[in-house]
């Protein structure tokens, strides 16, 4: 899976920053700010993932 540099949401035209874990950091180009998307935000998987709280916290 391949993180774009530059993406155009919302109107907006953001450049990669840094990409984490569970998310990536884009700046907006236009104002500065910056802004984390996931990768089922920008489409790069189909189903977003999710966590069950007994999952995330290692209950039994």
């Amino acid at each position: 899976m391949k993180i774009p540099k530059i993406i155009s949401k919302n109107g907006h035209e953001y450049i990669l920053v840094k990409a984490y874990k569970n998310f990536i950091l884009y700046k907006n180009m236009l104002t500065g700010v910056n802004e984390c998307f996931s990768e089922y935000d920008l489409g790069l998987i189909e189903k977003q993932p999710r966590i069950s709280y007994a999952n995330k916290h290692n209950i039994r």
